[in-house]
């Protein structure tokens, strides 16, 4: 019978591990201190990216997303199988699930055989853009400037269906409620209210933390209740509204600059 103990790791770049031959891991959650992004690589193959503004290693008072958990896109490192970390050099991972110990004549169980079978075409990664105004360049009441784009290869699929963010920086005093929004659009059309006699366009950038604190906005964004899927092919895009009804000015010799980063669920068809 497979034995099972709490795995919960720190491992390095440039380090090459191995599993034994009478055990596997079971990665349920992962989490990392590297800024650009870095990725677990199992049996050779590179697993989905994660940087650590949308899942570092541990929460803290300025980061409340801690930990990612990867739901049924866990990882599996079967016996004697090779794993390392791939980022920018001196990066760090934390690994959390279990590890299984084997007893003699078995085998990792089907349900883990499998999941290392597709992990290498299905896994949580990360996508980004960003939009940069001049210095000193207002944005326009009403104006619509894209932050991020997206058109799958034919054999991909993409799924946005989990926490995402859109910074934004000009204004050293922040912006206020009802001032700047994100809109969703697919082959063109936006995923939201047409027109602002309706209700405000988009969704307010207060509403979506950057990240999320333990002392103010607490609760992340997400669209893990109205996941958006964008199949092979099609179009899909992340726009920046502003919402206000006046030109927006950045403070003076600033300019206006939105990052946007968001978890997404990547699958090779």
């Amino acid at each position: 019978m497979v034995r099972m103990f709490k795995l919960d790791k720190v491992i390095a770049e440039g380090v090459t591990y191995e599993t034994g031959a009478d055990e596997f891991l079971v990665i349920k959650k992962i989490g990392t201190d590297s800024t650009a992004g870095a990725r677990l690589v199992i049996d050779g193959y590179n697993l989905g990216q994660i940087n650590a503004t949308l899942a570092p290693m541990h929460k803290t008072s300025t980061n409340a997303y801690g930990l990612l958990d990867l739901g049924d896109l866990y990882y599996v490192v079967p016996p004697n199988k090779k794993y390392w970390l791939s980022g920018g050099g001196t990066d760090k991972m934390r690994i959390v699930g279990f590890i299984g110990r084997l007893g003699r004549g078995e085998t990792m169980p089907p349900q883990y055989e499998a999941r290392f079978r597709q992990q290498i075409a299905e896994y949580l990664t990360f996508v980004e853009g960003s939009l940069s105004l001049g210095t000193d360049v207002a944005f326009t009441a009403g104006s619509e400037q894209e932050v991020y784009t997206l058109i799958p290869n034919t054999k991909e699929q993409y799924i946005f269906d989990n926490i995402l963010y859109c910074a934004v920086s000009g204004r050293a005093a922040g912006i206020d409620w009802g001032t700047f929004a994100l809109r969703f659009y697919k082959q063109g059309e936006p995923l939201d209210v047409l027109v602002s006699s309706e209700a405000p366009l988009g969704i307010d950038l207060k509403a979506i933390p950057s990240p999320p604190t333990t002392t103010d906005y607490e609760e992340a964004f997400t669209l893990a209740d109205y996941p958006i899927a964008v199949a092979g092919d099609e179009s899909f895009s992340v726009k920046v509204v502003n919402i206000s009804g006046a030109d927006q000015a950045p403070d003076n010799g600033s300019a206006w600059s939105f990052d946007f980063k968001a978890i997404v669920r990547y699958k090779k068809l």
